[in-house]
């Protein structure tokens, strides 16, 4: 960029080239955050739905191994005690958690756990977690009987299918959760099974992302800026050249050549400027001449006409007039003298 002073003023002047690069950093930025959100939704949206199928399939598979007249059963069997699924013993409690806990083993990524409808409106009793009988999960889960006043969707699995598919975090990670009704034998809907699934893999996605889009855009963009820079001299120097020869033409200098523009192997827009340019050139030189020799010629009238002037002006004036009139008294004494 350069300052440069036209009328009286000062502008900024950017050049072409200039130009066409910032135009392609914005447009390029443009459509490469465009395509960088698409992309990021798109694999953000695949690595979720992944999670989602794996989810309802796991869920599938622990409700089909689970009765819900025996969880109701177990939940009115005895009251919690503090120390929490430890001192169970009830058989009936520890094969329905060992069968939660295969269902972990299976898929590592869920916690299962089974639960009734609590005493209070909205409240939940956790029966079963595959934690109790998972001792890699260092008994994380929840406890027999444990008393729960929710805050989210596991009330409304109770009744029907109900997932938590927008991931949430915690203390633990990263999560997506559903619930689903269990039916005894005459189709009630007596207790629910929930699993909370981990969904670090969607975060390890979108950063996964983040990450690789930036050495993208970075390795892209430098590339695709040197083309433009190279593409932008090809493009610009005949411009370049162009003006330089029309700043000689407006200094008075007509005598400059657009061959190199005109006689070009690809004719372009800038070749048929030059033509129109040349020949514009050549009519203002035309002009010019004729204006000189008609300047010429008038100010040699202006000349003449000024002599006549100055001409006229001795002859009217008084001292003219008296050397006249001594003239001619002179020429009288002569010819008196001589005759």
């Amino acid at each position: 960029m350069k300052k440069i002073k036209q009328n009286d003023k000062l502008i900024r002047f950017f050049g072409l080239r200039v130009k066409m690069l910032l135009l392609f950093t914005i447009v390029f930025s443009g459509v490469f955050a465009v395509a960088y959100y698409w992309f990021y939704q798109f694999a953000t949206e695949t690595a979720l739905r992944r999670i989602k199928e794996d989810l309802l399939d796991t869920m599938q598979a622990a409700a089909e191994g689970v009765n819900g007249a025996e969880i109701l059963a177990l939940s009115k069997t005895r009251k919690p005690r503090p120390e929490g699924y430890r001192d169970v013993t009830d058989s009936r409690y520890w094969e329905h958690v060992q069968w939660l806990a295969t269902v972990e083993k299976i898929e590592p990524r869920a916690y299962v756990y089974t639960y009734v409808k609590g005493a209070k409106t909205n409240t939940i009793v956790f029966v079963g977690s595959g934690s109790a009988a998972n001792t890699s999960r260092n008994f994380q889960g929840a406890k027999f009987l444990e008393y729960y006043e929710p805050k989210t969707k596991i009330y409304q699995g109770l009744t029907e299918l109900t997932l938590r598919d927008k991931p949430y975090k915690d203390t633990w990670g990263s999560w997506i959760t559903g619930y689903r009704p269990l039916e005894n034998e005459e189709g009630k809907k007596v207790a629910a099974i929930g699993v909370d699934f981990q969904a670090d893999y969607v975060n390890e996605v979108q950063e996964g992302v983040r990450n690789r889009i930036l050495v993208a855009f970075s390795i892209t963009y430098g590339t695709l800026f040197v083309l433009v820079l190279l593409v932008s001299e090809v493009i610009t120097k005949p411009i370049t050249n162009f003006t330089k020869a029309a700043e000689q033409i407006g200094e008075g200098n007509y005598e400059q050549d657009f061959s190199a523009f005109i006689q070009r192997r690809f004719s372009d827009e800038i070749g048929t400027l030059a033509s129109v340019f040349d020949l514009m050139v050549e009519k203002v030189r035309k002009r010019e001449e004729k204006l000189k020799e008609q300047v010429k010629v008038l100010k040699i009238e202006i000349d003449q006409v000024k002599r006549q002037k100055q001409v006229n002006d001795i002859v009217e004036s008084d001292f003219f007039q008296d050397l006249q009139v001594k003239a001619r008294e002179l020429r009288k004494r002569n010819r008196k003298r001589k005759q």
